[in-house]
């Protein structure tokens, strides 16, 4: 190599002249500007391949899993990054954000829950910009996925979507008794599972633990609004223990009475986690349950037996009308990283239609929509069972309704504590009034350290 190029070149490697200005002296040394273009090349060759940490979540539907991986890794390729992933479950996922936080060493880019934004925003960049753009090319955003998304006016995740739960029925069962789609938890669904339920065969009406699980915190969530009350007010002040005591106080109690006095829930439920009703409901032991897609992905996926016997409805309510949780899994970025732009190109490669349509089809329900232009896409006319997910998603309410979605709310969901507090009633043995002034406490001194 001429010595005048390696000059320019050494140059050039420590940023002491641009791009172009190295290729334009480079093309006088050699008379044209083929040599600088091939010195670009090598160079780029010998330069290790930048890296990019991402943590995804492993969902139950293992199809959705593996589509999502293989954008990534095709994305990698592409912008020749060298990409680590981890993946984590509905168990370990919140223990790893918060060790990874505390030691300093979060990823580049995370896939999170609705109330991971929220819960560690102090931890998270401002990424208001990429979301609107996404937002703005897909219709816009549904209501709840842009409250959930916003703190303090600006984005803390970019939405990808939405796996609401639904209530699924046995509908050959249901069938067979003469029976109708239960509208309200009680009477409706304690008669339903009543006239269902038959132990000599290990069949039980109702399938919903109360430990201490995504599953679990849904439907304590859901099952408070649903008698009236909740665990914040409309300020967002805590009201589990006060305003609301004695709304909460009868749903927990009808809670508790599922398994304690009804007897419709089966053996040992207290002991499940998430999988565990997806697994009793597939081995035929379930009438009703709540749940994500991620059953009937697992049904239909393998040609199960019960998918043609299934019917999937809005989820019951109570004397206050029916409720369901919002959900928004997303896309956040850690301000320690380094790489936001490529970041950011990651996010807009995998939310790009196709790709994403390839996703959803994969998914088999559970990737519901977080934009409007998502809502009425064919593929949620493909199939009748669909239309109670876009409904759920579509009536859905944000963390800490009736009031605003806040770090504490995000923080006494992310700590279970309404599941703690129904395993102190079911398997504690304290009262209802007792166990939720207790867990009032604990929101309490997290509404004080969380507040803002």
């Amino acid at each position: 190599m001429d010595q005048r190029l390696r000059d320019l070149t050494e140059q050039l490697d420590a940023g002491l002249i641009a791009r172009r200005e190295f290729l334009r002296k480079a093309a006088v040394i050699t008379g044209g500007t083929a040599a600088g273009l091939h010195v670009l090349s090598k160079m780029a060759d010998a330069q290790p391949k930048t890296k990019l940490r991402v943590w995804l979540f492993k969902s139950f539907v293992t199809a959705g899993n593996d589509t999502l991986a293989k954008h990534i890794e095709a994305w990698a390729k592409e912008r020749k990054v060298d990409v680590e992933t981890d993946w984590a479950t509905f168990g370990d996922r919140e223990q790893k954000f918060v060790a990874a936080i505390e030691a300093g060493n979060p990823p580049d880019i995370a896939e999170m829950n609705i109330y991971g934004p929220m819960r560690y925003k102090a931890a998270l960049r401002d990424v208001s910009k990429i979301a609107t753009d996404i937002a703005s090319a897909k219709g816009g955003f549904l209501p709840f996925a842009e409250r959930a998304m916003k703190a303090e006016g600006k984005f803390l995740g970019v939405p990808r979507y939405s796996m609401t739960t639904v209530f699924f029925i046995r509908k050959d069962i249901m069938e067979a008794k003469g029976l109708k789609p239960p509208k309200v938890y009680d009477p409706d669904v304690v008669e339903f599972a009543r006239k269902t339920t038959d132990p000599a065969k290990d069949l039980w009406g109702f399938g919903q633990t109360l430990n201490r699980s995504d599953d679990g915190d849904g439907f304590m969530s859901n099952i408070l609004w649903d008698y009236g009350g909740g665990v914040w007010d409309k300020d967002g002040k805590p009201a589990l223990g006060t305003a609301f005591l004695k709304q909460n106080t009868a749903a927990l109690q009808f809670a508790v009475d599922t398994i304690k006095k009804y007897r419709i829930q089966p053996p040992g439920v207290m002991g499940w986690t998430d999988p565990s009703n997806n697994e009793a409901y597939m081995a035929g032991k379930l009438v009703t349950t709540n749940n994500g897609a991620s059953l009937y992905y697992a049904m239909v996926q393998k040609k199960h037996e019960l998918a043609p016997k299934t019917l999937l409805v809005l989820t019951p309510g109570g004397p206050a009308g029916s409720f369901v949780g919002s959900s928004c899994y997303n896309w956040a970025i850690f301000a320690k990283s380094k790489q936001t732009e490529l970041c950011e190109d990651l996010i807009r490669w995998v939310e790009d239609e196709s790709r994403f349509n390839e996703y959803v089809h994969a998914s088999i329900g559970q990737a519901g929509p977080v934009y409007r232009a998502r809502v009425d896409t064919p593929y949620w006319k493909s199939d009748p069972n669909f239309d109670a997910i876009v409904q759920n998603i579509l009536r859905s309410v944000n963390l800490g309704y009736p009031g605003p979605t806040t770090p504490a709310a995000a923080e006494v969901q992310g700590q279970k504590i309404l599941t703690d507090m129904a395993g102190r009633v079911v398997v504690g043995g304290l009262s209802p009034e007792q166990a939720l002034k207790e867990a009032h406490k604990r929101i309490e001194e997290i509404y004080k350290m969380r507040r803002a």
